[in-house]
Parts: structure tokens; C-alpha cells; sequence
């Protein structure tokens, strides 16, 4: 009789902790909706989406570097070139960058004040051999 007694209590417990688990999920559910609903919390839209793309070639011969990577500087964006030593880095925001270009076996090179202000931005890269 007394263990009957001690299950029922605890069996209330269980059912109050349940609810309160039930309860704070659906108001900490609620607040995170909110939250992603703020529109002070959504940045601009982008003005306009500019492609900054060139040729990586080599400074002597002119070939193109396969698989050379081409880095934009501040901005967490890399690419590698193509079998044709070509490289497209779509969406970028009007503006000024700066390109470091890195290549096995060649020096690293940065190409300072890559000004982007069109659909289309053609950046052509040489590089020396080490």
C-alpha cells in the first residue's frame, strides 16, 4: 500500500516535469520564430550581383595554370582555375578588391585595386615561375 502510495506521487512528478518540458519548448519555439522574423535583423538586399573572372597564365610562355587558386581577399571566397587557366567568382558586390593568386611550383601574386563596376569583370593574372 505504501509503495502504491510513493508510485502515484512519483508518477505526478514525472507528469508536471512533462508538462513544464512541453510548455518551455513551445515558448522557447515561439520566441526563435520571432526572432527570425525581425526585419531588423535581415541585411540589405545586394544592389547588384557582378562576376569578377580572367585567365591565370603563365608570364613566359603564356600557357594557362590549371587548378591555380585565385583568392579575393576580406571576403571568404576562393576558385580554382579551369584546364583553359580560367576562373569566374560570381555574386560580388560592386567595389575594389584584392585577388592573391597562388600556384605550385610559381611566386604568389596579389593584384592590388581590382575595381569591380559591371556585369562582367575580366582580370587577366601572370605569373612567374619560382
Amino acid at each position: 500500500m505504501i509503495h502504491t502510495i510513493f508510485a502515484e506521487q512519483n508518477n505526478m512528478n514525472m507528469k508536471k516535469i512533462i508538462i513544464a518540458l512541453v510548455v518551455f519548448t513551445a515558448i522557447f519555439a515561439q520566441s526563435a520564430t520571432f526572432a527570425s522574423n525581425d526585419k531588423t535583423n535581415t541585411p540589405d538586399a545586394p544592389a547588384t550581383a557582378v562576376s569578377i573572372s580572367g585567365k591565370v597564365l603563365d608570364a613566359i610562355t603564356g600557357e594557362a595554370l590549371v587548378g591555380a587558386v585565385v583568392e579575393v581577399e576580406g571576403v571568404d571566397v576562393s576558385v580554382f582555375t579551369d584546364l583553359e587557366g580560367q576562373f569566374s567568382i560570381n555574386n560580388m558586390q560592386t567595389g575594389t578588391y584584392v585577388l592573391k593568386v597562388k600556384y605550385i611550383s610559381y611566386e604568389d601574386k596579389k593584384v592590388e585595386s581590382v575595381k569591380v563596376d559591371s556585369k562582367n569583370n575580366n582580370v587577366d593574372i601572370t605569373l612567374q615561375s619560382k
